[in-house]
């Protein structure tokens, strides 16, 4: 039980730190702490889910190395999917911010 819990935990906190700076990368949002915050989150979500899964139902061949791969996967995809849907739900609530200024021309004629 202690190699499954040390497993989630470093594949937690080694999906983090790359999954926030992609987030932050790809976010086009001018509130970027908000996609920041979601990719924490989801990432923290995720890590919990493993823990909680592999306590509840713990699986007969699981050793530290396979539960530290499916954390750190399992924890960069649903930090990254958390922080685009929250790009989303920012950039849709603020679009105004987002759209392209009419330029008017004038004509030297």
């Amino acid at each position: 039980m202690n190699a499954i819990v040390v497993g989630d935990f470093f594949g937690f906190a080694l999906a983090i730190p790359v999954s926030l700076f992609l987030a932050f990368w790809m976010s086009s949002v001018k509130n970027t702490s908000a996609v920041i915050g979601g990719a924490l989150i989801g990432g923290f979500l995720s890590f919990v889910g493993v823990f909680v899964w592999l306590v509840t139902f713990p699986l007969p061949g699981a050793n530290g190395a396979s539960i530290f791969f499916g954390s750190l996967l399992l924890s960069s995809a649903a930090a990254l999917t958390l922080a685009v849907l929250i790009d989303v739900l920012v950039a849709r609530s603020s679009s105004r911010d987002y759209r392209r200024q009419q330029v008017e021309h004038e004509s030297g004629v």
